[in-house]
């Protein structure tokens, strides 16, 4: 028998590849990479918060940028047009700062066994990073790893929206990479006037119309095309992708939390969503009689 092919995206050659460009390429670093505490510093006060750095950059710092392969889980799945928001939950706070979010797992497809072998060190860089901030007893420290069931995620997030020049206190970033990546160009399904939102969104939706702009997620299909907001579920929830990150850390003195947080740069799917388990007992007629009738 010929061997069965992979499903991951041909433009992507192959795992071995992507793991080599992951490891070596210029523009970030390798998340399972040894010791990568060694290389960066806090920017305190950067658009995104207190963000990670290279070390050494001078005047002119450059965001440390971590990147490698990951599965994303169908548990706490946020990464649609709208996040999922409640208007009715107090807790979802303002329609304006919702943040997509999604939980990165390890890879469980076979062509890349490395991102499996590798979470655990993932893991450990991301912890090291959260220790660089002395923590107080008085403040609660909100990680970016979760458990759940025994496994262990890294919460992934992404801003939906963005205020306008004219709303905006302070338009000039200090970290290279900590700029709004621009969406000139895009289609009329990226604008903020058709976003594809729930009923229960609309109205906080027609309200940000004049004075936000959306910022699309810049995740790419297999094809490398933008993926569009009505496929963000379908396309991503459940997918082995590759993903680029920033890492970020604020301090809420009011709720008294230490809030630590990866953001999304760039993702790739390159594997699809697997199918759901399927059931002999689904779509059956009831009145055939017992499957299992002896």
């Amino acid at each position: 028998m010929p061997p069965k092919a992979n499903s991951f995206s041909t433009q992507a050659s192959t795992p071995a590849s992507i793991r080599r460009k992951l490891q070596n390429a210029p523009g970030g670093f390798y998340a399972a990479t040894p010791k990568l505490i060694r290389h960066v510093e806090y920017f305190i006060g950067g658009q995104d918060g207190n963000i990670l750095v290279s070390k050494g950059g001078g005047l002119r710092p450059t965001e440390f940028i971590i990147r490698g392969v990951f599965e994303i889980s169908r548990n706490d799945f946020n990464f649609t047009p709208d996040a999922n928001f409640n208007p009715s939950n107090v807790f979802h706070g303002r329609f304006a700062d919702i943040k997509l979010s999604c939980q990165l797992t390890a890879g469980r497809d076979d062509a890349f066994q490395f991102s499996s072998e590798d979470f655990p060190d993932v893991l450990d860089n991301l912890i090291h990073f959260e220790g660089l901030i002395p923590g107080t007893r008085e403040y609660e420290k909100l990680s970016v790893i979760h458990n759940s069931l025994g496994q262990r995620s890294i919460k992934l997030t992404h801003s939906l929206f963005e205020a306008g020049q004219e709303n905006q206190r302070d338009t000039t970033s200090q970290v290279d990479g900590d700029d709004n990546y621009s969406t000139n160009g895009l289609s009329s399904v990226f604008d903020i006037a058709t976003w594809p939102v729930a009923d229960r969104c609309k109205g906080h939706l027609q309200r940000l119309i004049s004075t936000h702009i959306i910022c699309p997620l810049p995740a790419y299909d297999l094809d490398h095309k933008l993926i569009l907001p009505s496929e963000y579920e379908s396309k991503l929830k459940g997918a082995l992708v590759e993903v680029h990150m920033a890492f970020c850390h604020r301090r809420i003195k009011s709720a008294k939390r230490d809030i630590f947080s990866t953001i999304l740069r760039e993702l790739t799917v390159l594997s699809p969503p697997a199918a759901m388990p399927s059931s002999p007992f689904k779509r059956r007629r009831l009145d055939a009689g017992p499957l299992n009738a002896s």
